[in-house]
């Protein structure tokens, strides 16, 4: 029965191809243009740490005098290295890692140089945020403490630089010569969580690790943010006046939360600072509430999705509009078909198959538009790249959006003619 349905659906199609194809151009461009957006919205707010979100948190101890934390924002990186050594001692029991962003010149005889992103991190970086070591290993704890001049690379820079084997090479950063012991897998989370949030939430991958230690003694440039007070802006790194680190710690029950906020909170109360809620100098966050915390949807985005829907919802009410006057224009032809024996039920599943071969069509644009639409915005360098990157997953949520959309703005029309309770209505409706 349903093969005959197909059939008359697609006969209906081609009889009454420019209503269909009107109907399949609004909702298709309607639909896209709001799953452009809405990918863009989900992409930048999306979970960067699929399976171990739940048990990443953020410690978070604002050191900076009442003076400079009221008269200047959080610069993203809370923690001094005095204080990350300490909580990083206080917590031997729990896998943490302290780490900065930074970025490194890599220098090749006979070729120019290049400037790498490097992450500044302490020994337990790769099993912390969940980076695999695909060759060699990462440094020691002991290493890191000795400052030694040892690297791991991703495998992109690895097949780059040493495609036959890393483990072992030698590179040249900032004249001083460093060696790969390991290679790690390539490791882009949208956003960049471990990074300085509040300025690079979208940026490439990072491409080189180090130990935290060496980029300290080797004055390694960082990029991320830093807050000085009761300095010049020359001032060590290694002091107590510089708050440039950030620390994330590995708590998978919630024994370990418990233990680590105790313990957080007395470090703070020896260090005088107020662990109360509302003074927001002390906290531990977990991944997702921090990434809320800050709020790293763009405002242009939200904007423009806000306005997409506007659209989407002026394609509807056209859309069923002409829907519902296409079939006013065939009660007659309806009620034939009830006076021949069709029920009520078989008449809206005809008229649901025929909505379907337009929504059919109205997918097909949907896609086509997003397609289109991704690469405009993606090449207006408006919107982080991150954010911008194209998914067969947003393919087929407007491809499905084209077909259910156009099935709503069908739904009433046809359910309103098949409601019809005789052929004299339907036939005094159809005459009016």
């Amino acid at each position: 029965m349903h093969g005959y349905y197909i059939k008359m659906s697609l006969i209906r199609f081609k009889q009454r191809v420019g209503t269909h194809l009107s109907i399949a151009l609004m909702l298709g461009a309607g639909v896209g243009i709001t799953t452009v957006m809405l990918s863009i919205v989900l992409q930048a707010s999306s979970d960067p740490a699929p399976g171990r979100s739940s048990a990443l948190f953020r410690p978070y101890l604002d050191a900076r005098p009442d003076a400079l934390r009221s008269g200047s924002p959080d610069p993203g990186q809370s923690l001094t290295w005095p204080d990350a050594k300490v909580l990083l001692n206080q917590g031997r029991t729990w896998k943490q890692a302290a780490m900065a962003g930074g970025a490194v010149t890599l220098s090749r005889p006979g070729e120019p140089s290049a400037r790498l992103r490097a992450r500044f991190a302490t020994s337990e970086v790769f099993s912390v945020l969940g980076i695999a070591v695909v060759q060699g290993r990462a440094w020691t704890a002991e290493e890191g403490h000795a400052a030694s001049r040892i690297v791991v690379l991703s495998r992109a820079l690895a097949e780059r630089e040493c495609a036959q084997g890393c483990v072992g090479h030698q590179l040249d950063l900032g004249r001083r010569t460093y060696t790969v012991v390991g290679v790690a897998e390539d490791w882009h989370p949208v956003p960049m969580f471990q990074g300085d949030l509040t300025r690079r939430p979208f940026v490439e991958p990072d491409e080189i690790y180090l130990p935290l230690e060496t980029a300290i003694a080797d004055k390694l440039t960082v990029v991320d943010g830093t807050a000085i007070w009761g300095g010049d802006q020359d001032t060590d790194p290694a002091g107590a006046n510089v708050s440039w680190l950030q620390l994330w710690a590995w708590l998978p029950t919630a024994d370990d939360v418990a233990a680590y906020r105790a313990s957080l909170n007395a470090y703070a109360h020896e260090k005088g600072l107020r662990i109360e809620p509302g003074a927001q100098q002390v906290a531990l966050w977990p991944l997702m509430d921090w990434l809320d915390r800050l709020g790293l949807v763009p405002e242009q985005a939200r904007m423009q999705l806000r306005l997409s829907l506007i659209l989407l919802g002026v394609c509807i009410v056209n859309a069923a509009a002409l829907l519902s006057f296409s079939l006013g224009r065939r009660r007659r032809e309806l009620a034939i078909r009830r006076a021949l024996g069709a029920r009520r039920r078989d008449v809206f599943i005809q008229l649901m198959w025929e909505s379907i071969a337009a929504g059919v069509a109205s997918g097909a644009l949907a896609v086509v538009t997003y397609t289109l639409g991704i690469r405009v915005v993606a090449a207006g360098d408006v919107l982080p790249s991150a954010i911008t990157a194209m998914h067969a997953g947003a393919m087929l949520m407007a491809a499905g959006l084209g077909v259910v959309t156009t099935l709503l703005c069908s739904l009433v029309p046809s359910f309103e003619i098949c409601r019809v309770s005789s052929l004299s209505s339907a036939f005094a409706k159809g005459a009016a």
